[in-house]
C-alpha cells in the first residue's frame, strides 16, 4: 500500500505518490531515485523528471519509515577523539561523501572526555538506530565492547584481531618527515607529542626517535614534550621548549592543531618563523593553511580514506567478502615553515 498525502494543518505534506504522479512513472521508479540506487534501472529522463518533481512538490523522503519498512537505518557513526579539531571535518565529509553514494547518511560522534563506552553506544542505538561504526584513531575497545561491535564496527588508523582494520602509512609519513628536516641540517629537533596514549602516536613517536639515532643525532629527554589538542595546551608546551638553554631549531608535531601552538609560542618570543625555528605539522587539516607562513605537514588523503572506510565497512555490513586495502600512502607536503638552518 503507498504512501498518502498528509495534512498537517491546511498544508498538505507531499508523497512518493505525488512525486511518481506529477514525474508520469512509477512509485518504484521514484524510490530507486531517490535512494540513489538508479544507476542502470532508471532511465536518465525519467530520473531527470522525478528529481524536478519532489523539487517542485518539496518532497523530502520519510527515512524513519524506511527504517521501520526495511528493518535498517543506513545510519553510520564516525567515532573520533575530539570534534574540535579540523582534521576530523574534513574525514567526516570525505566519509559522508562516499556514504551518500552507497545510500547512507554519517553522523559524527566523539568519545572526548568520555568514559563509559557502553552507555555512549547505547544511546546511539536508541537514538539515532545506528547500523555501522567506525572508530576512528581510537585506543582499542575493551573484549565485551568489541563482542557488542561486533559485525557493525571497523577501526581506522588502529589495529585489532578481532575487528577489521583500516591503516595509515603513518610511518612513512613520519620518516618523510624527519628526512626533510636532517636535510635541511637541523639537529636540535623537538616532538610535540599528542597526550592520547594511542598506538597510532607511539609509532610517531618511535619513528622520530629510530632517525635521529639512524643520522646519530642524539636523543634528548628535554626536547620531549606532550600535549592535549588544544591551543592552550600546545602554546603551553611549545614555550617551554622554546625557552630551554639550548632550544630546538626545529619542532615536530603529531598534528597540525598542536603546530598551531608552536605558532603561537614562537610569536610570544619575538622567533621567525622559519628563520629563527622550523614547525612541522600532521594531518594537512585547514589550520595547515590558514597559518602564516603555511605549514609544513604530512597530508591524509581524506578523500581517499573516506572510499576505503565506507567500502570496508559496507562488506561488514552486508557480509561480503571483506576488501584488502594496503596501508594508506600519506605524502610530505613542503610549505614555507620549514627552512634550512643558518651557520651560526
Amino acid at each position: 500500500m503507498g504512501e498518502e498525502s498528509t495534512d498537517i494543518g491546511q498544508r498538505s505534506v507531499p508523497t512518493s505518490v505525488d512525486v511518481a504522479r506529477r514525474a508520469g512513472v512509477s512509485q518504484a521508479a521514484v524510490s530507486l531515485v531517490l535512494g540513489g540506487k538508479a544507476a542502470g534501472r532508471v532511465g536518465k529522463k525519467s530520473q531527470e523528471a522525478i528529481l524536478s518533481a519532489a523539487r517542485e512538490l518539496g518532497y523530502a523522503p520519510n527515512s524513519a519509515a524506511r527504517t521501520l519498512r526495511s528493518g535498517r537505518s543506513h545510519v553510520i557513526a564516525l567515532v573520533v577523539p575530539d570534534v574540535n579539531n579540523p582534521f576530523f571535518a574534513a574525514v567526516f565529509e570525505g566519509a559522508e561523501r562516499a556514504a551518500r553514494k552507497e545510500g547512507y547518511s554519517v553522523i559524527l560522534i566523539t568519545l572526548k572526555d568520555i568514559q563509559d563506552w557502553q552507555q555512549l553506544i547505547n544511546e546511539a542505538f536508541t537514538t539515532y538506530a545506528v547500523e555501522g561504526w567506525v572508530l576512528y584513531t581510537m585506543r582499542v575497545p575493551t573484549a565485551p565492547l568489541q563482542e557488542l561491535l561486533r559485525d557493525k564496527a571497523i577501526l581506522v588508523d588502529g589495529f585489532t584481531d578481532e575487528m577489521p582494520s583500516l591503516l595509515l602509512d603513518i610511518q612513512h609519513g613520519m620518516s618523510d618527515m624527519m628526512q626533510h628536516l636532517i636535510q635541511l641540517g637541523h639537529t636540535r629537533i623537538a616532538h610535540l607529542a599528542a597526550a592520547p596514549d594511542d598506538e597510532t602516536f607511539r609509532l610517531r613517536h618511535r619513528v622520530y626517535r629510530e632517525t635521529l639515532l639512524q643520522h646519530n643525532i642524539p636523543y634528548r629527554d628535554d626536547y620531549q614534550l606532550r600535549s592535549a589538542f588544544t591551543l592552550e595546551a600546545s602554546y603551553q608546551a611549545a614555550y617551554q621548549l622554546l625557552t630551554l638553554a639550548d632550544a630546538p631549531s626545529a619542532i615536530v608535531c603529531d598534528s597540525d592543531m598542536l603546530a598551531a601552538g608552536v605558532y603561537k609560542a614562537a610569536y610570544a618570543l619575538h622567533l621567525s618563523i622559519p628563520r629563527d625555528l622550523s614547525v612541522t605539522g600532521f594531518d594537512d587539516s585547514l589550520v595547515s593553511r590558514i597559518l602564516v607562513p603555511e605549514l609544513t605537514t604530512v597530508a591524509i588523503p581524506t578523500d581517499t580514506l573516506g572510499e576505503q572506510t565506507i567500502a570496508l565497512l559496507l562488506s561488514v555490513l552486508e557480509k561480503k567478502q571483506t576488501p584488502h586495502f594496503d596501508p594508506l600512502l600519506l605524502s610530505l607536503v613542503v610549505r614555507g615553515s620549514t627552512a634550512a638552518i643558518e651557520d651560526k
